[in-house]
């Protein structure tokens, strides 16, 4: 009975290890799937950078005197005309030397009259004293007394006169200088800007606002220079911007390349695009033969990449890949993949590793 008890039990565990072993060949059907024998395929190659709208016109405004802001006429997003004024700045001591030079005009101004009244009386005098001379009425030492005193009037004549154009000099500058209080806008634009607010300290030289013309914008992005004989003005270009591909053109190629980034500048047309917007530029440099997929036919699982592929015997497999760059619809695969391999590009979301297609 113990020996029958023993078979049977070794006869069941046997039954069950087939049983388990036929359970784990069985595959998962799946179906409504698509799939495609992936080959190479030419298509256009770009060389990538990225691009910012900037305004070709940008004007950055600093304060030329130190004192506190009392008033400010403009916010950011302002549109502005040129010459509006923009804010105030404390001006009460260049007011103070304002009237201080006017004074000082009007002194100097008094001593020309002066030196001018004097010069004519030594004129008349040395006129008289020449007649008498002329008859021998006073010695030549008498008459160098008085040709002396009218040159020396002149001199002083001229020197109240430079006298007056020193002090109203004196007086325009600290006019200038009484103006800069006043900030005015030298161009027509958009604030885009504002550093400084309402009761603030101005600093003499620091920025405190930028005014950039929204009608003269430009697209500037830099090339690797690598590309600097491969590149000119007139070519176009694809510009992804916001999801969005439009189509543009290089307007300039400056041929300098910066010693440090060894990059050279370009410039593009913007397509009416607002300032500070970023753009991915795509540059055509020819073709390229690659090994493209769908972009339905890549699975992400977290941090991986890849698609699905099916043998010989319609079983799926995923297969991690690395991808390179996106035309359009589709994707370059770099590695992963050989040409003639079977792929899943519909339904790639039913599959499973280990499934068969039926």
């Amino acid at each position: 009975m113990k020996k029958l008890l023993i078979t049977m039990a070794f006869i069941a565990l046997i039954t069950s290890g087939c049983t388990s072993h036929k359970k784990n060949d069985e595959h998962p059907i799946i179906s409504d799937v698509k799939t495609e024998i992936i080959s190479k395929a030419s298509f256009d190659n770009y060389y990538e950078t990225s691009a910012t709208v900037k305004a070709k016109i940008n004007s950055v405004i600093a304060s030329m005197i130190t004192g506190k802001v009392t008033s400010i006429a403009v916010q950011e997003g302002d549109s502005v005309k040129a010459g509006q004024l923009l804010m105030t700045i404390d001006s009460r001591d260049t007011a103070q030397r304002a009237i201080g030079a006017t004074a000082g005009v009007s002194a100097a101004q008094m001593g020309a009259k002066q030196a001018a009244q004097s010069k004519i009386m030594a004129e008349n005098t040395y006129n008289r004293y020449k007649m008498l001379y002329n008859e021998k009425v006073i010695t030549k030492q008498e008459f160098d007394q008085y040709t002396t005193q009218k040159n020396v009037a002149a001199l002083e004549y001229q020197k109240a006169q430079a006298g007056v154009q020193q002090a109203r000099a004196g007086l325009g500058e600290v006019r200038v200088y009484q103006s800069y209080s006043r900030l005015t806008a030298p161009i027509s634009g958009i604030v885009t800007k504002r550093d400084i607010d309402l009761g603030s300290t101005a600093l003499q030289g620091q920025p405190i606002l930028t005014i950039e013309s929204p009608s003269n914008q430009e697209l500037v992005a830099f090339v690797d220079e690598s590309y600097l004989q491969k590149i000119h003005p007139g070519q176009e270009v694809n510009l992804l911007v916001e999801g969005k591909t439009l189509k543009s053109k290089i307007t300039t190629v400056v041929n300098s390349v910066d010693p440090t980034t060894r990059t050279f500048k370009i410039k593009l047309d913007t397509k009416g695009l607002s300032s500070g917007l970023f753009a991915k530029v795509l540059i055509p440099i020819g073709k390229k033969n690659a090994i493209v997929v769908p972009q339905a036919a890549i699975i992400h699982k977290g941090q991986l990449t890849g698609v699905y592929t099916v043998d010989d015997k319609n079983i799926i497999s995923y297969r991690l890949i690395r991808t390179g760059k996106i035309m359009g619809d589709k994707t370059e695969v770099i590695s992963g993949l050989t040409e003639g391999e079977k792929i899943i590009i519909s339904g790639a979301e039913k599959a499973v590793d280990g499934g068969e297609i039926k």
